[in-house]
């Protein structure tokens, strides 16, 4: 049966495609092929034809011409995920794993729905099992963007503000010290592999940078890195991880902030359209000559995700509790525990467009008195995203969004607001 749906090709006013259409929909691959076989000659090349044939060959058993039509078609329409995913299915019923995964990892790469997206991680973990890859898996990306950010360095627009602990006295801000405006150029790279160690294991890894720098606020430029290491098993419609992180931040040239830990994560796949999530993270966070802001990390969560229907949004959602523990009992007051939740929308809106939408909020509470205000800090924050993404070929794709900050705290040091408008480009390789 079809990994793909029939109605994305829907849009062909041409009566033998109708007909053939309406039979495979009804599962008669018999009779579709028996109705486009003779017409191949004749229509060959036409990729609206040739999906409907490779189609209909392909579930009665014709894997070779199935193969030819999809090949015909993705050499005219590169693009068409969709039939890359049919065409990878016919490899893998010649025999041809690699070939098939192949097909697979490039539909995979697209902004499918969750329901095909879905069956191709299932197909793919099947490939796997049955043939697991010689060699390790590799595949990266570069990405370049640019941004205005209204707020670059998080800071508060209050000028003055009283100290309580100094009796009152009201203390001027200084200028670097506000909410600074800038215009930002970022560019990210990342690699990731993956080598079969048996049917049901995998060995991962990953590596990312990003870098910003700012046309005037040169002390907020940043670089992080991550990487990850760790072991996949995939059993059935779940996937397990376990593995090791490192992040390391840097800031206005020097080093600000590292964090060695360990992740867990379980997938399940609980229907073609729908995918729950519980992940769990530990890290130790040690920031450079602030030894006491120094504090252990552990974060626990759950996710859902569902496609309503074939072209409808999918939605996604998690909640997560954080805790953060100071190794120095009188620094009581940089550790936090909190709570937060995450909810997104992504909509097509056309062949290769698609819009966004994204809310998170996180209520924290803070260990401590803080000095000089003499209160236990108390902060609320909401971000809220909305964007578009232009697919311009499976590995291009481009995003323009606009991005809306706000932390309200009790404390007038930790109160902002911040507006980031921004462009990317992303470029995929495998």
């Amino acid at each position: 049966m079809a990994l793909t749906c029939l109605v994305t090709h829907a849009n062909a006013q041409d009566a033998l495609l109708d007909e053939a259409r309406a039979k495979l929909n009804r599962r008669d691959a018999a009779g579709a092929y028996a109705l486009l076989a003779d017409a191949e000659m004749a229509r060959a090349g036409d990729a609206r034809f040739d999906y409907l044939l490779g189609l209909a060959a392909l579930d009665t058993g014709h894997v070779t011409r199935a193969i030819f039509a999809l090949e015909r078609v993705v050499q005219r329409q590169p693009d068409d995920m969709l039939a890359r995913a049919e065409l990878g299915r016919a490899y893998l019923a010649a025999g041809d794993a690699d070939a098939a995964r192949e097909q697979f990892r490039l539909a995979r790469s697209a902004d499918l729905p969750a329901g095909v997206a879905a069956a191709i991680e299932r197909v793919i973990g099947v490939v796997n099992q049955v043939a697991p890859p010689a060699a390790p898996q590799l595949s990266g990306y570069v990405e370049f963007g640019a941004a205005h950010d209204s707020n670059v360095n998080s800071a508060t627009n209050q000028g003055e503000f009283a100290i309580p602990a100094f009796g009152g006295i009201v203390f001027q801000t200084a200028p670097e010290n506000r909410q600074r405006h800038d215009l930002v150029a970022s560019a990210a790279g990342g690699v990731s592999a993956e080598k079969a160690l048996s049917p049901a294991w995998t060995l991962v890894g990953a590596a990312n940078m990003r870098a910003t720098a700012g046309q005037d606020a040169h002390d907020m430029n940043t670089v992080f890195f991550d990487a990850t290491a760790g072991l996949r098993r995939t059993a059935g419609t779940q996937r397990h991880l376990i593995a090791l992180q490192n992040n390391t931040a840097w800031v206005g040239g020097s080093l600000y902030r590292t964090a060695n830990g360990a992740t867990a994560q379980w997938q399940s796949q609980l229907d073609a359209a729908a995918q729950a999530s519980m992940f769990g993270q530990w890290s130790r966070q040690a920031y450079q000559r602030q030894p006491e802001r120094d504090t252990d990390r552990l974060l626990l969560g759950l996710g859902l995700a569902r496609q309503f229907g074939a072209a409808g949004p999918l939605a996604y959602g998690s909640a997560y509790g954080v805790r953060e523990r100071s190794h120095q009992a009188e620094a009581a007051h940089f550790g936090h525990h909190g709570v937060g939740l995450r909810l997104g929308m992504e909509q097509r809106l056309g062949a290769a467009l698609s819009g966004f939408a994204e809310w998170q909020f996180e209520r924290r509470r803070y260990g401590g008195t803080e000095p000089f205000f003499d209160l236990a800090r108390q902060d609320r924050q909401n971000d809220v995203a909305a964007g578009l993404r232009w697919t311009a070929d499976p590995r291009w794709q481009v995003a323009a969004q606009a991005r809306r900050s706000r932390a309200g705290s009790n404390i007038v040091l930790y109160d902002y607001a911040r507006n980031v408008f921004q462009i990317t480009a992303h470029r995929s390789f495998q």
